[in-house]
């Protein structure tokens, strides 16, 4: 199954592993308003099993309902990773069509724990019924989301239901990051580019009045304590691409977060500076200069995750 963030009712997720700051998360859960509450038919599926288990889910019959909700059934006293606004969310999900309680759909996360969440991006820009059902929600939480008929439908044809009723939904948030680096700031080396963050932690570069080095090389600006990345993982990232002549080539922090790809898929992704990211830290910020080919550019990479 291809993972990506999800920006509409759909199941395919991106994988990452981040860090944050606990302050920041406090603040965001206190000011956190979620947009979705609990109601007659989350209230009252029953789900057995423990947090990061695969659920057991017994749905009552005859319950209509005409909007989706979503019931917090096990929460965690810890609220310092908060699923707030512009957080990716490291989620496993299992879907289930409420009237055969066949199931549609469980995170491969469920059945092996060694295997990495599954993510859904919380924003009110790209806001669905999956993403909006773990907002404002801590990493630990358990959450039992029932769909609206015309968002279950859709979401069932998606998972293959052949069935007519609703799509209930278990979902545990494994964790909570930002869409930016978080860590130690370090100085890169002469001849780099100065790069500086505003308060949301968004890159902007200023070329220095030389010419770029020869070949590619690449410093860590902002060091994390995450997992490090290997050849055989795919990054997910933030990232900014900036031609020595100051041409802005490419910026996810406008378009949404990208998936890198493995090493072994650079011929096929294009992105060649994606060898420079094996060995950093996720939640790390590295920055690339290219001068291999007619054009150099400087690469600004905020590493969100890896799958």
């Amino acid at each position: 199954m291809l993972r990506r963030i999800i920006p509409a009712t759909a199941v395919t997720a991106l994988l990452i592993a981040g860090v944050t700051g606990c302050s920041a998360q406090q603040n965001a859960a206190a000011d956190c308003t979620p947009s979705m509450g609990p109601g007659a038919l989350s209230d009252n599926v029953v789900v057995l099993g423990e947090f990061g288990h695969a659920p057991q889910v017994s749905v009552p019959k005859g319950t209509d309902i005409l909007t989706s909700q979503r019931t917090v059934v096990s929460e965690n006293p810890d609220r310092s990773d908060i699923a707030a606004e512009q957080t990716i969310v490291g989620v496993n999900m299992a879907f289930y069509d409420s009237e055969s309680a066949d199931t549609l759909y469980a995170s491969p996360g469920f059945t092996d724990p060694k295997l990495p969440s599954e993510y859904l991006l919380v924003s009110e820009a790209a806001a669905n019924p999956l993403s909006e059902a773990v907002r404002c929600a801590a990493a630990g939480d358990r959450v039992v989301l029932a769909l609206s008929p015309e968002e279950g439908a859709q979401l069932g044809s998606q998972l293959g239901s052949t069935g007519n009723g609703t799509v209930v939904g278990v979902i545990d948030v494994v964790s909570a990051s930002p869409l930016a680096a978080q860590g130690k700031t370090r100085g890169l080396p002469n001849g780099y580019p100065a790069v500086v963050t505003n308060e949301n932690g968004i890159p902007g570069v200023v070329l220095p009045p030389s010419a770029p080095p020869t070949g590619t090389t690449s410093a860590t600006r902002i060091e994390a304590d995450g997992p490090k990345v290997t050849a055989e993982d795919g990054v997910i990232a933030q990232v900014l691409s900036v031609s020595w002549d100051g041409t802005t080539e490419l910026n996810t922090w406008e378009t949404g977060p990208q998936v890198l790809g493995t090493e072994a898929q650079i011929p096929e992704s294009g992105n060649t500076f994606r060898t420079e990211l094996t060995g950093a830290a996720v939640g790390s910020q590295v920055v690339v200069l290219e001068n291999e080919g007619e054009q150099p550019r400087v690469v600004v990479v905020d590493i969100l995750g890896v799958n």
